[in-house]
Parts: C-alpha cells; sequence; structure tokens
C-alpha cells in the first residue's frame, strides 16, 4: 500500500510486533459474520493490537510525537504501518521491547475493564478465571492478584494446569470437563464465587452461571453464544446477580474517554512491576501461518505474536560480531587437530589471546607443533594439554592446572569425538561406549566441572544426522543427540549454552580424513558439505540467535527424501514441500474425467490424505481412511479448513457435511460421484453405506457447536 498520512487525532506506528487474537483465526476462516467485527474498533480486517514506533501524528494529537515506543489498539495491525487514533495508543514502558509490548493491550485492557470497572473483585472475594493459561487468563489471574482476591483457574490440558499452579493460582481445575463445577461448589463449601470471567460456551458456560453467590457478577468475553443466540433461563440471576458481555474491542471505537483511561491505568501497573509481561512466542510474518495454526489448536500458553519480515531485513543488515575477551582463556577439547583446531585459529583471529587446547595425546598429536607455532605468531598464549575427556578425573586436574597457569576461563569449545560406524544390530555396550563417552561423556563433564567458572561461551559441536539421521552411525547420533539435550538442559538452568548441529566439515576433521565416508554421508544427507571457514563465520549469528539448538546446513532436499524417509514427516513439512516432484494435483480433474469408479476413488483418498495430513500435522500413510476423522483428531475449525481445501483444490462446491463423523473414503466416495458422474465412481464399494447416509442437516453454527472445545471461542 502507499503510505497514508494521519489525519486529525490520529497517528501513524511503524510496527515492530503484532499480537494474533482468535478472532483473527475465526475471520480469516470465515467462521464469524462481519456484523461481529463491524462494531469494533479493528472492524473487519486482520489484526488488532501491535507496538512500534510513531512515525508521523495528525492535527491536535498531542500525547504522543514522532520517535516514540507505543503500544497501540490499531485496525489492520498485521502490516508493516498501522493508522490508528490518539486515544487508542499508550506509551510502552522502556522495560519492555515491543514483542512483549504486542501482547498488553487486548489482554490486559480486558482484565483491568472487566475485573476493574465492570466487575470490580474485591479483597478477599472469590473470581473463576477459565481459559487461565491463554493471554487474557493469565492478565486476569495477575490483576486479580493485585487486588487481593482468591482465584480458580481452568485450563484445559495438564500442561497448562500444571503452568497455572506455577504461577500461584490458588485453585487450578480442568476446562475440558463439567466437573469444574462440582469442584468450585466443594472448595467453597457450597457457596460459589463472586466474579466469573467466562470464555466458555454451551452448557460449561450454563453451569458457570450457577455458580456465583449473592450479588455476584458474570463476565461473558465468548462470542459464540451470542451469535448463535443461545437461550439461557433466568433463575441463575435471581440472587442479585449482574451479566456483563464484553467486547474490548469496542471500546476505542464507542467509548474512547475510557479506552485513553484504561490503557494509562495498564502502563502505570506494567511500569510500577503491579502486572508483569505475557508469555509469548514469536512468529515472523513469513511464518503466519504457523503462527495461525497453533492458537487454531489452542496449543500455546500465553500470546502468540507476529514481527514484520523487515525486521529479518534489518537485522541481517547488520550481522552479529563476536569478539574473545582477551583477558580469559577459551577452552577447546578435540582443539589440536581437524575441526577443533580451526576452530582455535577462529577464535584467535576474534581477539582470543589465551587457549588451552585439549587432546589426548596433547603436544604429540601430529602437526600440534606447528599449529600452536603459527597461533603464537598471532599473538596467542597456547597450551597443549593431553587428557582424555571422557575421564572426569582426569578432565578435572587438567581445567584446575589450566586455572593455575592461565587466565580465568571463560568459554568452552567441546569438539571432541570418536566415529565408529556400524550397523545398530551390531553395536553392543563397548562399541556404545566408544562414541558416546568422549562426546555426550566428555560434555557432561565439562558441563559439571566449569560451573564456577565465569562463562560466557558453553558451544558444543552436534551433527545434522540428529535431525536427519544417518544409517551406520546410530551411536553418533545418540551422543549428539544427549549433547543437543545437555545445551537445552543448561538453557532453562539460564547457563550459556549452544550446540550447533553442522553439516560434513569438508576440508578438516574425520570427514575431510576419510573422504569417502564423507561423500558418503553427504550424499545419504542430500547435504553440501561446507569448509571449515565458511562454517565457522556463521558462529556469530548462530550464537546472537539465544537458541540453545541450532542447525546450520545447506541440504538439497530433493535428493535427501530419496535416501530418508524420515523426511517423509510433518515437521519437514515445509522444507521438503517446494522440492516434492511428484505432481499429485497437477490437472486432478482431468485424471479424474478418465479414472474408473475405483481408480477415482483411490486418487481421491491418497489427495485427501495429503490435505488431512497438512491440516492435522500427520505423515499422510499413516491415516486410515475408514476412520472417521473425529477419531483421527479433528475438531470443527479444521472441518472447515478440509473442505475449504478441498473445494480449492478440486473446484467444487461441497454441500455442508458432519465431516467429523464421516471418513475419508466416504468424502472420496461423494466427490467421485460429483467429479465422475453417473456409472462413475457413483457406485458404492462393497460394504460401504451411500455418503448420503451421512450428509447433515445442520447449518453452519450447529456443526460448529457440535463438538465444543474449550479454546475453540472468539476472545477479542
Amino acid at each position: 500500500d502507499e503510505r497514508r498520512a494521519p489525519g486529525p487525532g490520529q497517528i501513524a506506528v511503524d510496527v515492530r510486533a503484532s499480537g494474533l487474537n482468535f478472532r483473527d483465526v475465526m475471520w480469516a476462516m470465515g467462521l464469524i459474520p462481519e456484523e461481529a467485527l463491524l462494531d469494533g474498533f479493528a472492524g473487519p480486517t486482520l489484526g488488532l493490537e501491535c507496538s512500534g514506533v510513531v512515525t508521523a501524528v495528525g492535527a491536535g494529537v498531542t500525547t504522543v510525537a514522532a520517535g516514540d515506543r507505543v503500544m497501540a489498539f490499531a485496525p489492520a495491525s498485521l502490516g508493516s504501518e498501522v493508522i490508528t487514533a490518539e486515544h487508542a495508543v499508550a506509551q510502552l514502558p522502556d522495560a519492555i521491547d515491543f514483542a512483549t509490548g504486542a501482547t498488553i493491550p487486548v489482554a490486559f485492557i480486558t482484565a483491568v475493564y472487566s475485573l476493574g470497572t465492570l466487575a470490580p473483585l474485591g479483597r478477599g472475594e472469590r473470581g473463576l478465571i477459565h481459559g487461565g493459561a491463554g493471554g487474557v487468563g493469565i492478565a486476569a489471574i495477575q490483576y486479580a492478584k493485585y487486588r487481593g482476591a482468591a482465584i480458580f483457574a481452568t485450563a484445559g490440558s495438564p500442561i497448562k494446569r500444571a503452568f497455572l499452579h506455577e504461577l500461584g493460582v490458588d485453585h487450578v481445575l480442568d476446562s475440558r470437563s463439567l466437573s469444574f463445577a462440582d469442584d468450585v461448589m466443594r472448595l467453597t463449601g457450597g457457596e460459589g464465587v463472586d466474579v466469573v470471567l467466562n470464555s466458555l460456551s454451551g452448557e460449561a458456560m450454563e453451569r458457570s452461571l450457577g455458580l456465583l453467590r449473592r450479588f455476584g457478577r458474570f463476565v461473558e468475553l465468548g462470542k459464540r453464544d451470542f451469535f448463535m443466540n443461545t437461550r439461557v433461563g433466568l433463575r441463575p440471576l435471581r440472587q442479585n446477580v449482574s451479566y456483563y458481555a464484553v467486547d474490548v474491542d469496542q471500546l476505542p471505537a464507542q467509548r474512547p474517554d475510557l479506552a485513553r483511561l484504561l490503557m494509562g491505568e495498564v502502563a502505570e501497573l506494567l511500569s510500577a512491576g503491579a502486572l508483569r509481561p505475557l508469555p509469548l512466542r514469536v512468529f515472523p510474518f513469513a511464518e503466519a501461518v504457523q503462527a495461525f495454526r497453533l492458537m487454531q489448536s489452542s496449543g500455546h500458553i500465553g500470546k502468540i505474536v507476529l514481527v514484520p519480515d523487515q525486521e529479518s531485513i534489518a537485522r541481517t543488515a547488520r550481522p552479529p560480531t563476536f569478539a574473545a575477551h582477551a583477558d580469559g582463556t577459551y577452552v577447546v577439547t578435540g582443539g589440536l587437530a581437524g575441526f577443533g583446531l580451526e576452530t582455535a585459529r577462529w577464535l584467535a583471529s576474534h581477539g582470543a589471546r589465551h587457549l588451552a587446547l585439549i587432546g589426548r595425546r596433547g603436544a604429540d598429536t601430529p602437526g600440534a607443533t606447528a599449529a600452536i607455532a603459527e597461533l603464537a605468531r598471532k599473538g596467542c598464549a597456547v597450551k597443549a594439554v593431553a587428557c582424555d575427556v571422557a575421564d572426569r578425573e582426569a578432565l578435572r586436574k587438567a581445567l584446575a592446572d589450566i586455572r593455575a597457569a592461565m587466565p580465568a576461563i571463560r568459554g568452552i569449545v567441546h569438539a571432541a569425538m570418536v566415529v565408529d560406524d556400524a550397523l545398530i544390530n551390531d553395536l553392543d555396550a563397548d562399541r556404545l561406549g566408544r562414541v558416546l563417552a568422549p562426546k555426550l561423556g566428555g560434555a557432561e563433564h565439562l558441563d559439571q566441572l566449569t560451573r564456577k567458572d565465569p562463562l560466557e561461551l558453553f558451544v558444543l559441536f552436534s551433527s545434522a544426522t540428529t535431525l536427519l539421521g544417518a544409517p551406520g552411525q546410530a551411536s553418533y547420533v545418540a551422543a549428539n543427540a544427549g549433547l543437543e539435550t545437555l545445551a537445552r538442559r543448561r538453557h532453562a538452568e539460564g547457563l550459556p549454552a549452544t550446540a550447533i548441529a553442522w553439516v560434513p566439515i569438508a576440508d578438516a576433521g574425520y570427514l575431510a580424513r576419510s573422504k569417502s565416508v564423507g561423500d558418503a554421508l553427504a550424499r545419504r544427507l542430500g547435504a553440501v558439505p561446507l569448509s571449515a571457514a565458511s562454517s565457522l563465520d556463521s558462529l556469530p549469528a548462530l550464537l546472537a540467535s539465544g537458541q540453545p539448538v541450532i542447525a546450520f546446513a545447506e541440504v538439497n532436499w530433493s535428493a535427501a527424501r530419496r535416501h530418508l524417509p524420515t523426511l517423509a514427516a510433518p515437521m519437514f513439512a515445509s522444507l521438503v514441500s517446494g522440492a516434492q516432484s511428484d505432481g499429485a494435483n497437477v490437472e486432478l480433474r482431468d485424471r479424474l474425467a478418465n479414472c474408473t469408479a475405483e481408480e477415482a476413488q483411490q486418487l481421491l483418498v491418497s489427495m485427501l490424505r495429503q490435505e488431512l495430513g497438512r491440516i492435522l500435522r500427520l505423515a499422510p500413510e499413516s491415516i486410515d481412511p475408514h476412520r472417521s476423522l473425529s477419531e483421527l483428531g479433528m475438531d470443527s475449525l479444521m472441518g472447515v479448513e478440509l473442505r475449504l481445501a478441498i473445494e480449492g483444490s478440486l473446484k467444487v462446491d461441497l454441500p455442508l457435511l458432519s465431516l467429523a463423523e464421516m471418513t475419508l473414503s466416504k468424502v472420496a466416495m461423494r466427490l467421485a460421484s460429483s467429479l465422475v458422474g453417473e456409472g462413475g465412481a457413483g457406485a458404492p464399494a462393497d460394504g460401504e453405506p451411500a455418503a448420503d447416509e451421512d450428509v447433515a442437516s445442520n447449518q453452519v453454527l450447529e456443526a460448529l457447536a457440535a463438538r465444543d472445545r474449550a479454546g475453540d471461542r472468539l476472545i477479542a
């Protein structure tokens, strides 16, 4: 779009991060009517909230200026720039980054408006918060605790309920079962709660309404029951109970002064530390599909945030750098030969002046004398240490000697390894130990023995084989998998750790000495062998990623697919999709027109397996075409997506079906009937009932309500 100038009372914001909300998923899939959004501030657009930098202000704007960091309600916020109203914006506290800032407006305004303005939750009162592990739920729990209330909260999975326990919730309940209502009454001695913040629908909503005691307040955040015009008996309201319906998207549009006050209150509470930022997961705009999919399945805790692609471009334009401490010592295991020695040279070129290089033969390693002299000419003091890192006591003594003779240890690079190729049925404990001991055992020893050193760098050299597999190298793959787990463990403890999964290094180390092995491995992996220099040049960026485990590889995915069946797994779908060349959906209608009934059904089942595998994140071949889709894990939203995918691929209008109770075989039969014609594929296969028996008479919303799941709600 062309850049727009803000009008009177408006500001332009360069978006640095956008919060994703369930209304975006519902709107993108066509599952809510436009009337549900027309009265809102964002309207029928994608994106409701963001953070960024003010680039321009319109006439009359006095509270912000160009260059200010802000968080905002904004229409169409899934873009690189937005125009929004002054009253929908607040200054972003200095301690909060942009990604975190994008999680604040919807969640915290909803919580403060609901529990502070409409249904004030007082000290000592009880509040029931449904969907406690979502963005609004976590914000509401914090605000309720700030107000001194006792908190009951529900969540739909054991992991989310465990998270709520860690959050300090007084009573954590299961939202996927109506038993939460009985639990609340039991825990309160039959009294119930003072406030319910509701996002459940159907019977769960009605049971929640019945949990209120005298003068209770019920705050409805969901949308489904409104647009289904659900009828609710008034009996639960007889004891001076109040009912509130909240659509926070309408506040900036209909009550601008109140929106401004609430934004200011939230900013003050965050600055004062009374409220804390929400947990979040960040996706670049280029991965919006994955972000929407995660929210669709309610598979996240807290908020999902999207960041514009230009952020990545900006970071790429200023590549990260690495500077070693000249007054620190860097220990490299396997550092007297191969890739370990190349790493030592790289450290020296980036400012390291004290290197301790560990190898089993120490200074007697072939070529070590020349390498040490070369490093000395670069201004490095080098200590060659003879030590088997698999021997914990020997390594402890070696590290003690290094500390006594050299400055404090600032960095560890673990490059030691042993390779022993063997098919898995030829392995025994001795052969496994030969590979595991130096690589994984050595890493464990380094982790344990350097806990008191002022480490800023702890790098473990892993291999891309942990992701892609390597026939004949089970012990090596296992050792590297353990290495990566160690890195994740240290990272979780707040300690420096980066395990890098390298592809074969062409000019250094074991594979350089065994060219035939390296060539065979590269062919099996479909990976292009890289030079040591080009691989190590990536180290600053890999370290700056902040990831405990990261792979660096150039892979020919088409070649790799021929050798590695594991690449058919859903986790590789986005990588290998562009490499597929079987043309399964090319001119599908033309192919069907020339098929027999049986051929058409087989072809359609294959196509449907691919689509359902993509939606459910399952390997297509694992999907049983004779099992009902509900048994396979498909819910109402996924059913709508499958229908849209079928219509898009085949250019047909698929009548409304109760897809969840159908099988792929039956769906294929019905499609074949319409595409091939009478007398073609329309006849049922032996033993299969006609697909017409499965046609549902429900309307769209009734079909969506048939498999209600806590979490499949619109919360604005």
